[in-house]
């Protein structure tokens, strides 16, 4: 009979190797972002194992989060694009959210979140807001060169060249990356994490993360944080400085990293989470790339509405105002305070 239980030290190996042969599996479903989100967040992982005859048959990653701002809730992939319920069928999956459903109302949870490449089902509610591309690899950097949509990728990369901006690569590059992060996102009025919790995605992925920075003279004024898994490479966060955004650092950055994944023989570029037709969703259009759904699907259980902590929600228009005029050594203090609680 198929039971569910949590994840225990001495079936950490089991785990992995069930997440590393299913081929829906991503970044999330990897017991070192579990680690990334506890030790920087302090968050409490639920991690269900879906068991028959003491094999696994699925798994859902599942964080408790207790916000001061947003409730109680759980949701998987924290800080990450999608990773959601891995199942080899639909009993399985069906045992999972139950499960989930129930620590939920253990938890006094307002609802849970499961965010996937593909749809849950099981009664859960849905939420198509979001896509992400994905950028075919292996054909060669030629071949995605030339599949660009129009001209303006490439004008970008040559703009950027003609300039003098220069790339770096290196785990060194750390701080230089989150100071950049730190200005960018202040600009958009949005929180931002800082340097702990990038120094901890480096600990827990130290082969697999990359830093990419671009320099204009002797300043650093655009980055990328990368991690590979699988075949895929994903754009986990891109940041630049306003004022050199005219010399388009991000675009060379983004194409020097696709062209390294080419060499190394990844099938993907991942460039992660846009909602639909918005200004990201079309940026990232003109790769080459196909916009692939999310599904964001819910469970309420004391909740009455779906959750919306898009920046776009009319209620956080006043933040968002306001956070955008802070100094920014204020943001950086207040950044993780608030962060913690947006996953």
């Amino acid at each position: 009979m198929m039971h569910v239980v949590l994840l225990t030290p001495d079936r950490e190996k089991e785990w992995q190797r069930f997440v590393e042969a299913s081929p829906q599996a991503t970044l999330a479903h990897l017991l070192g972002w579990r680690n990334v989100v506890e030790k920087t967040y302090r968050h409490t992982p639920y991690y269900m194992m879906a068991v028959h005859k003491s094999s696994i048959a699925g798994v859902l990653p599942l964080f408790l989060i207790r916000s001061p701002l947003f409730g109680r809730f759980l949701v998987t992939a924290p800080y990450l694009s999608y990773g959601g319920l891995l199942a080899n069928d639909a009993q399985a999956a069906g045992v999972l959210v139950e499960a989930a459903r129930e620590v939920a109302l253990q938890q006094s949870a307002k609802y849970v979140e499961i965010r996937s490449l593909m749809q849950v089902g099981q009664g859960l509610l849905l939420k198509e807001m979001y896509c992400t591309f994905l950028v075919p690899l292996h054909e060669g950097p030629d071949v995605v060169w030339n599949r660009f949509e129009g001209g303006r990728a490439r004008k970008a990369i040559r703009r950027a060249l003609k300039s003098g901006v220069v790339v770096e690569r290196g785990h060194h590059l750390r701080d230089q990356f989150a100071d950049v992060v730190s200005r960018h996102m202040r600009d958009l009025g949005t929180p931002f994490h800082r340097v702990p919790f990038y120094q901890s995605i480096i600990e827990e992925f130290p082969e697999q993360a990359e830093i990419w920075m671009a320099r204009h003279g002797d300043r650093y004024i655009a980055g990328v944080l990368l991690v590979a898994c699988k075949e895929t490479i994903y754009d986990l966060y891109a940041a630049d400085l306003r004022e050199y955004r005219a010399v388009a650092p991000t675009s060379l950055l983004l194409w020097e990293a696709m062209r390294s994944a080419c060499d190394r023989g990844f099938a993907y570029f991942d460039f992660g989470r846009s909602r639909w037709d918005s200004g990201t969703f079309f940026f990232k259009r003109q790769w080459g790339g196909r916009p692939v759904p999310l599904f964001y699907e819910y469970h309420l259980a004391l909740a009455r509405n779906l959750p919306d902590m898009d920046p776009t929600n009319a209620s956080f228009r006043w933040a968002i105002a306001l956070w955008k005029r802070l100094p920014v050594f204020v943001a950086k203090a207040l950044g993780p305070l608030i962060i913690r609680d947006i996953p």
